[in-house]
């Protein structure tokens, strides 16, 4: 039985891939094929590991997050049964991890944007390996709609206030027009200095 381990190394993080090749398959002596196991390092966490289920809900998250956070679009993304999420944290990240395990919490990190570039990476790195032929489930990317962009930039908050300052501005205005002016008056005043100014000239 042939055992084969791949490694992908970034800065921050490391994961570790350990598997067989399926012969049913017709997968060579360099592939897996079969994954056993998978080890993920980050740089001050706790090793991370699972079974491949747990591999394909932490990758569709951080693929998704990743996307969306390079297009300027900061919002929270769970996977499946929330075994995954991972939410915006000031100027960093929130990954939090459920274990599917009773009586065990759940396991919070937090990455900067290099810590994130770097798990991306590495899971980048995996998605397009030929030494693994595995179908991981993973949701195929698609372009953002100009509808989903305008949706997830618009705020609630600054719509609200946008209203009530036209609303304010509009009532503001309406009451300008019932002021009235002194046109009559300042047109007799012109009127009567020039006729003063005439007689002096004379």
């Amino acid at each position: 039985m042939i055992n084969l381990s791949y490694r992908f190394d970034q800065d921050s993080s490391s994961l570790l891939l350990a598997g067989m090749p399926d012969a049913s398959n017709g997968d060579s002596e360099d592939t897996i094929g079969i994954l056993t196991s998978w080890t993920l390092k980050i740089i001050g966490s706790p090793q991370l590991e699972g079974e491949k289920e747990h591999l394909d809900n932490l990758m569709q998250v951080i693929f998704q997050y990743s996307r969306s956070y390079i297009s300027g679009i900061r919002k929270t993304f769970r996977s499946n049964q929330n075994i995954v999420t991972i939410s915006p944290f000031g100027r960093s990240h929130k990954l939090l991890l459920n274990s599917t395990k009773k009586d065990i919490k759940p396991l919070e990190i937090i990455l900067d944007d290099s810590e994130l570039s770097d798990l991306t990476r590495c899971f980048d790195l995996l998605r397009y390996d030929n030494r693994f032929n595995i179908r991981w489930n993973i949701n195929q990317e698609r372009p953002f709609s100009k509808r989903y962009i305008f949706t997830s930039f618009s705020n609630p908050k600054k719509n609200f206030s946008f209203f009530i300052a036209l609303i304010i501005f509009l009532f503001t205005s309406s009451l300008l027009l019932f002021i009235p002016t002194n046109n009559k008056f300042e047109s007799s005043e012109t009127t009567n200095s020039s006729e003063v100014i005439s007689k002096d000239d004379e």
